[in-house]
C-alpha cells in the first residue's frame, strides 16, 4: 500500500487482487522435522527450509540459573517453528531474556531423515556480552547460501554476560561454575548430534564454526574434553588464538564484588539463592567491553590458555581453516602515539617489519601492529600447533574492503568484514562489484564444510598451511597463496611473545 488515506482505484484494485495470495503464502504448509522433543513446523524461506526457536536445553531461569544445562523439554503436537526465540543479549536496559538457549536450522529444499548431509554448527560473535545467532554486525547468520549449496546451518544461542560467564564461591560450590556459556554451546552440540539426522544431517560430518568471541569459542572447544567427538571439522574466525583465561580466583573475586554491589553478601547456600532472585542488572559491568566476560580457567571445561593448550597437543585432532582480517584492530582503535611505547632497542626492527617502505604512516602501523599481535600471529601459531598433529590446516587473511566502505574502512578489512562474504546469503545487501569475491569465498568455506578440503571447490588452488606456512589471501584480486606470509612482521611479534610481551604496546583497549 502507499500509506496515504485517498488510495487511487489501480491500487485499490491491486492490493484486493493481492489478498488470495498474501493468505495462501500465509497458510501454505511448511516443511517438518520430528526429533526427539517433538515434530516441528518450519518455513520455506528463499528456496531452502528454515525451522526457527527450537530448545535444545530447558530454559536456564530460577533454580536452573547458574547451572549446567538441563535436558530441553518436549512437546505434544506440533510445535511452531518459524519464528526466532529469545536472544541471550541484554536489552538496552541491561535485562537479559533468559529463558535463550535456541538453535535454528537452516537446510535445503526437500531433504529428507537419512541423507547425510554436512552441518556447520554457527556459534556468533559479541564479546561474550553481546550477539545473535539469527544475525548481527551486518551480516545475516541463516545459512541460506549454504543451504543451496548442500549444507545444513544451526546457528545456536548461549548464555551472555552475567548469566553466561560469571563464577561466585557460592555457585562453585553447587558443581561446574563460571564457563555456563561453554557449557550450552557444548549441550547444543550434543543436541545436534542426537537431532540432525531427522532433519536430513549427518551427525558424523559436523563443523563448528565462529567469529570473534565465536571463534575463541571454536578454539576452546577443541581444547574442552567434553565437547570431544561432536565435531569432525572447525572454522575459527578472528579467534584471539593467544587468550588467556581468567583465573577462577579472579572471577570469584569478581563474582563477589558484582554481588556485594548488588547487595548479596556471603558465599552459602543462602547467598545462592539470593543472587538467583536478582535481576542480572543489578550487577552491572563496569571497565572495557573486551575485558567483561569470557573464558574462566575452572579446570574442567576450560584447563589452560588457548596457544598453550594447543601447542600441548591437547587439543581435537580435527581439520582447521583460521584466519582473520587485515584490521582487525578496528576493534580496539590504537592510537599513532603509541608507537612512542616502543623500546628504543625494538624500534628500528619493527619499522623495517611494518614500514620497510619508509612511508612513515604511523596509523597505518599502528593498526597493523595491533592486528599481528591479536589475531594474525596468534593464527600462525594454532596453524603450527595443529598442523604438528598431522591434520589439514588451511589459513586465511581477509584482505578486503568493498568500494562502498573505503572511506571509513582505511587500513584495511575491518573486525567481522568477513562474515557476510562467508555466508553470502540472498538476503544480504552486497554491491555488485563485492558479488565474485563473495561467491568465491562462501564456495570455499561450503567445501571445507563438505570435505575438510577448502580448495575442493575447483578455484583457485588453496594449499595447506604446513610445510611451507601459507596463508590464502582474499583481496579486491581474488584470492591469492602467500607462502611463509608477512615473515617479518609475525617473527617481530613472535619475538616479543617469547620475551613476555602478551599485550602490543599499540592496541588500546
Amino acid at each position: 500500500m502507499t500509506g496515504r488515506r485517498n488510495f487511487t482505484a489501480t491500487a485499490l484494485a491491486f492490493s484486493v487482487l493481492a489478498l488470495p495470495l498474501a493468505s495462501f503464502a500465509q497458510t501454505a504448509p511448511g516443511p517438518t522435522a520430528t526429533i526427539k522433543q517433538g515434530k516441528l513446523l518450519g518455513a520455506n524461506v528463499e528456496g531452502v527450509e528454515e525451522f526457527w526457536g527450537i530448545p535444545y536445553a530447558a530454559p536456564p531461569i530460577g533454580d536452573l540459573r547458574w547451572k549446567p544445562p538441563a535436558t530441553a523439554h518436549g512437546w505434544s503436537g506440533e510445535r511452531d517453528a518459524t519464528k526466532a526465540g529469545a536472544s541471550c543479549q541484554p536489552s538496552q536496559k541491561g535485562e537479559y531474556a533468559e529463558d535463550c538457549l535456541f538453535a535454528n536450522v537452516t537446510r535445503p529444499a526437500g531433504a529428507k531423515p537419512g541423507q547425510k548431509l554436512p552441518v556447520y554448527v554457527w556459534i556468533h560473535g559479541g564479546g561474550f556480552t553481546i550477539g545473535s545467532a539469527t544475525g548481527a554486525f551486518g551480516a545475516e547468520t541463516d545459512g541460506i547460501q549454504f543451504a543451496k549449496d548442500g549444507v545444513i546451518t544451526v546457528s545456536v544461542s548461549y548464555r551472555l554476560g552475567r548469566a553466561g560467564w560469571f563464577a561466585h564461591p557460592a555457585l562453585c560450590k553447587e558443581g561446574p561454575c563460571g564457563n555456563y556459556g561453554l557449557m550450552d554451546q557444548i549441550a547444543a552440540l550434543q543436541w545436534v548430534k542426537a537431532n540432525i539426522a531427522s532433519f536430513g544431517g549427518d551427525p558424523t560430518n559436523v563443523t563448528i564454526g565462529g567469529e570473534s568471541a565465536g571463534g575463541i569459542s571454536v578454539l576452546e572447544l577443541m581444547l574442552a574434553p567434553d565437547a570431544r567427538g561432536l565435531f569432525q571439522k572447525a572454522i575459527g574466525e578472528s579467534s584471539f588464538g593467544r587468550l588467556e583465561p581468567t583465573s577462577m580466583a579472579d572471577a570469584q573475586a569478581a563474582g563477589v564484588k558484582a554481588a556485594s554491589g548488588a547487595g548479596v553478601n556471603g558465599t552459602d547456600a543462602d547467598a545462592a539463592a539470593a543472587l538467583r532472585k536478582l535481576p542480572l542488572s543489578a550487577m552491572p559491568y563496569s571497565g572495557p567491553f573486551t575485558s567483561r566476560a569470557g573464558p574462566i580457567l575452572d579446570g574442567r571445561y576450560v584447563q589452560s590458555g588457548i596457544a598453550e593448550g594447543f601447542v600441548a597437543g591437547k587439543q581435537a585432532k580435527v581439520p582447521l581453516m583460521i584466519g582473520g582480517n587485515s584490521n582487525e584492530a578496528s576493534l580496539f582503535r590504537p592510537q599513532a602515539s603509541a608507537l612512542d611505547a616502543i623500546a628504543a632497542d625494538k624500534k628500528a626492527a619493527a619499522m623495517a617489519a611494518f614500514d620497510p617502505k619508509g612511508t612513515g604512516d604511523k596509523l597505518q602501523i599502528v593498526n597493523d601492529m595491533a592486528t599481528r599481535v591479536y589475531i594474525t600471529e596468534p593464527d600462525r601459531a594454532i596453524s603450527r600447533a595443529q598442523a604438528k598433529t598431522g591434520q589439514a590446516v588451511y589459513t586465511y587473511y581477509f584482505n578486503y574492503v568493498s568500494p562502498t566502505l573505503k572511506a571509513r574502512a582505511p587500513y584495511g578489512a575491518g573486525h567481522t568484514f568477513e562474515i557476510m562474504y562467508a555466508f553470502a546469503g540472498p538476503k544480504q545487501k552486497f554491491a555488485p562489484e563485492d558479488l565474485a569475491l563473495a561467491k568465491s569465498v562462501n564456495a570455499y568455506w561450503a567445501a571445507f564444510m563438505k570435505t575438510g578440503n577448502p580448495g575442493s571447490t575447483g578455484g583457485t588452488a588453496w594449499p595447506k598451511f604446513a610445510p611451507n606456512e601459507t596463508f590464502m589471501e582474499f583481496s579486491a584480486a581474488g584470492a591469492a597463496s602467500h607462502d611463509h606470509f608477512l615473515k617479518a612482521q609475525l617473527d617481530w611479534q613472535e619475538e616479543a611473545v617469547k620475551a613476555g610481551a602478551s599485550a602490543s604496546p599499540t592496541a588500546s583497549k
